[in-house]
């Protein structure tokens, strides 16, 4: 699940304006060091931001051994109060310091700066992102497109990525619920006595979990891309996702007259594309990055189907498909090699992988049993190749496997807001319908023809609604169903990316 915001570039402090942290409340620190905070520079964010740092031990039970630096930045509340809202973009292995400043300037998650009129608004790194030590493993590789238009986890890129790693780091400890007990560290350390969580995407299932380990310091949720943990495994429902937005994306342009004009076959023409994969990988001309001249590469299923997929995450990406699949169907592959050169340069720096793969081969890979692998790739363009190439990657990576208390549902009181996209090809919305059975304060509100980036204007102004009142039981969801719409369809490449 990928982040949609740059890499950050600098993060300088000014050391003459360290700075405790003023007491907020009576609970009492669980960090090693009470944090200091300073004033900080990140991109061009226009807020003042502060960045500090606190410390937390990598063997958090043993509680001794190597210790882990979390980065922290905070924006200060208008009117300062005791409250805060966390925020965090997913992943596993999305960075909230990474989106810092597009927030600071109310280019994303626009819901924060109406907020911070009353809440300070805090990023974290959990263990392994961001400024937090990420581990990250850049197996997109320019100078040779031809390793990952083949795999989408290379075996040698990977297997260098996992020597480099575990020299300094217990891969095993990189984990959802010891994630969540650091942040609670960061909590303390701060001294808010509750907390709002907004996330997104792999962030809804993270904080489910703080609040299933950490009741009593949850003021209300916020979840977008709902991901509930014991009722979604990562990757095992992507092919039904993304089956589930194919065909609404089939849908919609046939109902839109200039994309049916344009691509009246689409549908067919796609089944079509899918199964000469079916025979093998398709060979394709890309430019190489580095050398810039253009070479031909096979492309593999399994390359194809989850790029592809990752693009239907939002309708901008998704405007492009019809006429990438049409010229493909007719031979010209050129704007499909483009497709999967930008989703694998995006993925590689928007995501730290390693931590990713700690997440997922711990806490979900091994819980997907043959059958249900079956049950949710029958029918499907993807077919089980993604969860394929992942088990392949998790015995390189060959990490110890969650506990099966991890994949229980979660079970909470606390005020909830959840957002879904009804064309989500990653967390489709019926999964946060059935978390709903075990959270009574929760609302669901599903957007009609949102992808997985169901942020608007309507949806921004619902969240802050919810946050000031700390019930979601009265929002009005209706307005934002009325008013959602898909951008128009492309008929070139022009501005794809941009």
């Amino acid at each position: 699940m990928r982040t949609a915001v740059a890499r950050v570039l600098s993060v300088a402090l000014a050391a003459a304006s360290l700075s405790t942290v003023a007491a907020r409340g009576a609970d009492s620190p669980a960090a090693l060091h009470p944090p200091h905070f300073a004033t900080c520079s990140i991109g061009d964010a226009k807020l003042p931001l502060r960045c500090g740092r606190v410390e937390v031990f990598e063997d958090r039970v043993a509680r001794k051994g190597r210790v882990l630096s979390l980065a922290v930045v905070e924006i200060d509340a208008v009117h300062r109060s005791d409250r805060a809202v966390f925020w965090n973009p997913g992943g596993p292995g999305g960075a909230p310091s990474d989106a810092v400043a597009d927030i600071a300037n109310g280019r994303f998650a626009k819901e924060l700066l109406a907020l911070h009129q009353t809440h300070d608004l805090v990023f974290v790194d959990n263990r392994g992102t961001g400024m937090s030590g990420a581990m990250n493993c850049s197996l997109y590789t320019p100078a040779h497109p031809e390793l990952y238009f083949a795999q989408l986890f290379p075996d040698a890129p990977l297997r260098a990525c996992r020597a480099r790693a575990s020299k300094s780091a217990d891969l095993s400890r990189y984990t959802t619920d010891i994630s969540a007990d650091d942040l609670d560290d960061v909590r303390a350390a701060m001294h808010y006595p509750k907390i709002v969580l907004d996330g997104g995407s792999y962030g809804t299932m993270f904080y489910l979990d703080y609040a299933r380990r950490h009741p009593a310091h949850v003021e209300s949720l916020v979840l977008q891309g709902v991901a509930p943990p014991g009722l979604l495994l990562i990757p095992l429902e992507e092919a039904q996702g993304a089956e589930a937005a194919m065909r609404a994306l089939e849908r919609d342009c046939a109902a839109d007259g200039h994309c049916r004009a344009h691509f009246p076959h689409f549908a067919a023409h796609f089944a079509a594309l899918v199964q000469r994969f079916d025979a093998g990988p398709l060979k394709v001309s890309v430019r190489n990055a580095a050398t810039k001249r253009v070479q031909t590469v096979r492309l593999s299923k399994e390359v194809f189907a989850d790029q592809l997929r990752h693009t239907l995450y939002d309708n901008e990406g998704a405007a492009y498909v019809p006429y990438i699949i049409e010229e493909a169907y007719r031979g010209n592959t050129a704007p499909l090699a483009e497709l999967m050169n930008a989703e694998a340069r995006w993925n590689d720096v928007g995501l730290a992988l390693g931590l990713n793969l700690s997440v997922t081969c711990a806490e979900d890979l091994p819980f997907i049993t043959e059958s249900a692998l079956a049950r949710a790739s029958a029918g499907t363009f993807q077919g089980d190749s993604r969860v394929r190439a992942q088990q392949h990657a998790c015995d390189i990576w060959n990490v110890r496997r969650a506990a099966a208390s991890f994949v229980q549902p979660v079970r909470s009181d606390a005020p909830i807001l959840m957002i879904s996209g009804a064309d989500d090809p990653a967390t489709p919305p019926q999964y946060a319908t059935e978390a709903l059975r075990y959270l009574p304060n929760a609302r669901q509100i599903v957007i009609p023809h949102a992808t997985h980036d169901s942020e608007s204007a309507c949806t921004d102004a619902l969240i802050v609604e919810f946050v000031h009142a700390r019930d979601a039981k009265h929002v009005d969801g209706g307005r934002c169903a009325a008013t959602a719409h898909r951008p128009p369809f492309a008929y070139s490449m022009a501005g794809f990316g941009s």
